[in-house]
């Protein structure tokens, strides 16, 4: 993980653009600590000369090399590149992920614009390797205008119709306030709102907050937020937490992770309201896009998202 962390804390003199949160040296150590206490991590590295130039973070399966994390709280992945010369960086991973012993390159899931889609793929496919790509998930998200009057208007007459019902009506029932908290003090201390708020509205979420879960998002806002890419906001209602939702932000994209609300509030709509809310945050953050993340709820399209469809992408490196 060393050279992930050492491209991390250069990512902005060699011009990367990190590809999503999920493959942050944060998010993995996160995972790594608390649900991942058994997973091998390494990394399969791109060198051209002295200069780093990728990084492919990975777990073994037998002979074969996945990515590090679990695609069950990594929404996706992908490798970490330098800009420039991506096909010859695609090369050196192949050539490094066969030298670490790697008979299969088992991917995902990774967006269609990824590296690992377009160039390691392709690369693979020049060198006579067997590839297979494999739809396996959606992920929902949305471009972001410059003003929330624009984003409203982005959305069918009867969507905007409906946002704005749902958020006067939300209004009239007392007193609103919509708190942001990104400072790691001030995260930590919303956590228990947000658990509780969690658990609340769904016996499956309940369920699926165990002890290690619970360590595990513990962890992970602690890590992020040192980051600054934590925002953990609170819905209130007449003083009452009434709705939470945990997103990142990578100074590019709001990534809508997970949220709660307290059921008696139903009928004000306090979980839609609160996701509405942070969209108009990532707006007025001057965001350019919103992940709704992986998932085909209709709620993420009649707020504007749009699908994207995640692969698998597998890679024989023996030929």
């Amino acid at each position: 993980m060393d050279e992930l962390r050492r491209l991390w804390k250069e990512r902005n003199s060699l011009g990367i653009g990190w590809p999503n949160p999920f493959v942050t040296p944060a998010w993995i150590d996160a995972w790594k600590k608390t649900l991942g206490t058994d997973a091998e991590i390494f990394t399969v590295s791109a060198r051209e000369g002295k200069s780093l130039c990728g990084v492919l973070p990975l777990m073994k399966a037998g002979n074969e090399g996945r990515f590090a994390g679990d695609p069950d709280v990594f929404d996706y992945f992908d490798a970490v590149v330098a800009p420039g010369e991506e096909m010859k960086t695609a090369s050196l991973l192949l050539e490094a992920a066969r030298r670490e012993g790697i008979g299969i390159l088992d991917l995902g899931p990774v967006r269609p614009e990824s590296f690992v889609h377009t160039h390691l793929a392709e690369t693979a496919r020049r060198q006579g390797l067997e590839v297979s790509v494999e739809p396996i998930a959606v992920t929902v998200e949305m471009d972001l205008p410059d003003t929330w009057d624009a984003y409203l208007q982005s959305l069918s007459g009867k969507q905007r119709h409906e946002v704005r019902r749902k958020l006067r009506r939300f209004q009239e029932a007392g007193a609103t306030a919509f708190r942001v908290h990104t400072h790691p003090g001030d995260v930590e201390r919303a956590l228990p709102v947000f658990f509780q708020l969690f658990k609340s509205n769904r016996k499956d979420k309940a369920g699926f907050l165990t002890p290690p879960m619970r360590a595990y998002f513990e962890e992970l806002c602690r890590a992020l937020s040192r980051e600054g890419m934590v925002r953990l906001s609170v819905l209130e209602l007449n003083g009452d937490p009434v709705a939470a939702t945990l997103c990142f932000d990578d100074g590019r994209t709001i990534y809508l992770y997970n949220n709660g609300y307290d059921a008696a509030y139903g009928a004000v709509s306090a979980g839609l309201v609160s996701k509405v809310f942070t969209i108009r945050d990532a707006v007025e953050l001057g965001r350019r896009r919103y992940d709704f993340l992986r998932g085909d709820e209709i709620y993420k399209f009649r707020l504007g998202g749009r699908e994207i469809q995640l692969v698998r992408v597998r890679i024989h490196l023996l030929g």
